[in-house]
């Protein structure tokens, strides 16, 4: 939001975020300003301290939102009283479970949602445990449901005159992602399991090592099957009754893979993709990290920006997932803490900096 345009404020308690103390740091050396986690999460974005859970806090907590148009929230507090009362307010509440129901209070972390929401049940190969996703899926989809929903309702807003309480679960929010999975066992009694990188109806959609690493390719269409039948120099497997459709490669994938394994191992990841992409077959290396940063589409599209921060200098950050060049502009740095107390707090409540600094001094700001 804070890269479209929204004057985005974090309200962060006065020893700030806990983000600002999680690692990785800027050149290893621990500092709230430091946190390259932090840095990213909130670029563009303005900082005010305030310990809401006290009663002086509370109170200019309510002054604050008078003045906004949403607040979005991860307190399992219920909305100020004053969210569907005078104030058109718009406030979006995301928690593990929602705000309702037995789980509403259970503590969570990456690791417990990612199990509770059924994301794991499908991730990993079928003769060992569940595997969690890299990163903080579940957080990121949590966050992406709340800026939609965000979004909806202050387009409802505008043609109803009336504000709302979001309730976004992450639980939830990771059902979503599973796609028909819970229909199929709903409709047919049909469970999913784990199966790797192939795909139970069709193959070869897997990934294959390469000289260098991994390709992963995912041929769906008999065009697509002759095409790689005839790259790696085996005709023969076109003609081959047990290899006709997508379903009987899949049932005999260890078979198949046998076939096709060594024309990859002989290769680079960059020829394997080559080729493949040249005869219109999908596939695409398994790209580390440092690649990714080099990479010539994302570079073409302007993706990363690099953004300069007294604490860190410059960093390469990742852009927006989607472009509106109307609306968007450069990514701005992340706000150091409390950066703007002093133009939010004098600004619209009218504290003067003696108050200010009486409130610091008591933990408030």
């Amino acid at each position: 939001m804070a890269e479209f345009g929204a004057h985005v404020i974090k309200v962060e308690p006065p020893t700030g975020d806990i983000t600002r103390h999680r690692a990785p740091f800027a050149h290893d050396q621990p500092h709230p300003e430091g946190s390259l986690q932090y840095l990213y999460l909130n670029t563009a974005k303005r900082s005010i301290t305030l310990h809401v859970g006290c009663q002086a806090g509370m109170r200019l907590f309510e002054a604050l939102i008078q003045h906004v148009d949403v607040v979005i929230s991860d307190h399992p507090a219920p909305a100020p009283a004053i969210v569907l009362s005078e104030h058109e307010l718009i406030y979006t509440c995301i928690r593990p479970f929602g705000l309702d129901g037995p789980h509403a209070d259970w503590p969570s972390t990456e690791l417990t949602m990612q199990a509770l929401g059924g994301v794991m049940a499908i991730v990993g190969d079928p003769d060992r445990p569940p595997v969690q996703l890299g990163g903080e899926q579940a957080s990121y989809v949590g966050g992406l449901n709340a800026a939609v929903a965000t979004l909806l309702a202050l387009e409802a807003r505008e043609h109803t005159g009336r504000g709302q309480v979001i309730d976004i679960s992450i639980q939830e929010s990771l059902l979503t992602i599973l796609g028909n999975i819970p229909i199929l066992y709903s409709h047919l009694a049909t469970v999913a399991r784990r199966i790797g990188s192939r795909h139970h109806r069709t193959h070869p959609t897997a990934i294959y090592p390469c000289r260098d690493g991994y390709v992963g390719i995912a041929v769906q269409t008999p065009q697509q099957w002759e095409a790689l039948c005839l790259l790696v120099d085996q005709p023969e497997l076109l003609v081959d009754p047990c290899f006709t459709t997508g379903v009987q490669r899949a049932e005999r994938a260890d078979e198949l893979d046998a076939m096709l394994l060594p024309w990859f191992l002989a290769r680079t990841r960059q020829e394997v993709m080559l080729a493949c992409q040249a005869r219109r077959i999908p596939v695409g290396l398994s790209c580390t990290i440092p690649e990714l940063l080099d990479d010539p589409q994302y570079n073409a599209s302007g993706f990363f920006q690099d953004i300069d921060h007294p604490s860190t200098g410059t960093v390469r950050y990742p852009g927006g997932a989607f472009q509106m060049p109307s609306t968007s502009g450069a990514l701005t740095r992340a706000p150091l803490l409390g950066e703007q107390n002093m133009r939010v707090y004098a600004g619209w409540l009218g504290i003067s900096p003696h108050e200010q600094a009486r409130l610091r001094s008591q933990g408030v700001l």
